[in-house]
């Protein structure tokens, strides 16, 4: 049975003797990876499980099982982003589990390894990413459950509007990179992506060092897509990240890329396709807890 990484199994200053990936199977931090401190280390952890990629199984597409997902395509294993009506803070994190009679039930929403914080009759507001368009609906909060895992029932639910994706699309990620100062190696932090388009990446860090907008810094990840493992290191400048919640136990910032070569822009693009293609289709594998 695949053990749960725990903050003990990582080595500060020591570089990852396997991949680390999430509990769905996709990359989190490669091999190599040093996390230099605590920080760092909890930085990835908190932000949800954990596996060494040899723990892993392989994971299969779910088929369409319910008239509801075929009329507006949202399958089970649907990324959603969900939240309040009028909620200024980020988007809480969760996925499509089922449907029955006209209710959907959800994974327990959370954002930055915390759970959210809701009330039955609670309204909310939900979308999801078919392949071609946002789908927004509004939804009440029937009832939640802990056991036998962490889920929200939904009923009344109402489709609220569709937006056809166009321009530089930004795909939700946990990838663990690394962020300095132009020119300058000594300032280089391990930290994690949590946003990801062609144009740019939002980034947490466990330091406000590299922050400040307007900087001129060079980040570097490690992309699979379209069958390829990539390294990018590329330049960019710092920006306010607007999505940043004031209670968020570490820093963000905005990384706005410069311009970089024919290869890399394809697998970009690739990857950032593959990424809503995913969350459309693939299996939960199992509800993951926070």
């Amino acid at each position: 049975m695949r053990r749960e990484v725990q903050a003990g199994d990582i080595e500060l200053g020591q570089p990852l003797k396997s991949d680390l990936v999430d509990a769905l199977g996709f990359p989190v931090a490669d091999e190599g990876t040093v996390f230099r401190s605590d920080e760092e280390r909890n930085l990835v952890l908190q932000t949800g499980r954990c596996y060494w990629a040899d723990d892993m199984a392989p994971i299969g597409p779910d088929e369409p099982t319910s008239p509801w997902s075929d009329r507006y395509g949202l399958l089970v294993g649907t990324l959603l982003h969900v939240k309040r009506p009028g909620d200024a803070d980020r988007a809480w994190v969760s996925r499509l589990i089922g449907f029955n009679e006209g209710a959907a039930f959800i994974a327990w929403p959370g954002l930055a390894g915390k759970p959210a914080e809701i009330s039955d009759d609670d309204l909310v507001l939900f979308r999801g990413f078919t392949g071609t368009s946002i789908h927004s609906f509004s939804a009440r909060v029937q009832a939640t459950s802990r056991t036998p895992f962490p889920y929200w029932m939904l009923t009344n639910i109402q489709h609220v509007d569709a937006r056809e994706m166009r321009g530089s699309i930004r795909v939700p990620v946990r990838l663990v990179g690394s962020l300095s100062v132009s020119g300058d190696a000594a300032s280089t932090q391990t930290v994690l992506i949590t946003d990801l388009s062609t144009g740019g990446a939002s980034v947490s860090t466990a330091s406000e060092a590299l922050t400040a907008p307007g900087q001129r810094v060079h980040l570097e990840f490690t992309l699979r897509a379209a069958g390829m493992k990539a390294r990018f290191a590329l330049e960019g400048c710092t920006r306010e990240d607007p999505d940043t919640a004031e209670s968020a136990n570490f820093h963000s910032v905005g990384v706005a890329f410069d311009g970089y070569g024919e290869r890399e822009a394809l697998l970009l693009r690739a990857f950032v396709h593959e990424q809503l293609l995913e969350s459309a289709t693939m299996r939960p594998g199992g509800a993951v807890k926070d």
